[in-house]
């Protein structure tokens, strides 16, 4: 993949991961007036986590590719446990969100 497109497409991520943690953080404090807004904020946290997800799947995919096995072992468990803990929170605050208020 080029460098043009690599970086255009990290730009975006950027921007999704920006525009995900001010609307967390402007629901965050309506919420403390007004506690209709928890339920939002837990959606905004969410989706936050979702583009954490799919941004490190791209990395992976379509950046490294075929160079990941010459990744140390220390770097894989890195990897997949920020990829799993993001993959875990998502789930949670949707969970939280949908089903359990």
């Amino acid at each position: 993949m080029s460098k043009a497109r690599t970086s255009k497409a990290l730009i975006v991520f950027g921007i999704l991961l920006a525009i995900g943690v001010i609307t967390t953080v402007v629901f965050l404090c309506i919420s403390e007036k007004n506690p209709a807004y928890l339920d939002y904020m837990l959606l905004s946290f969410g989706a936050v986590s979702l583009v954490g997800v799919c941004f490190q799947i791209y990395i992976k995919e379509v950046v490294v590719k075929e160079k990941w096995s010459e990744i140390p072992l220390v770097g894989k468990a890195i990897w997949w446990f920020i990829f799993t803990t993001n993959s875990l929170n998502f789930i949670d605050q949707f969970m939280t969100a949908f089903i359990f208020r």
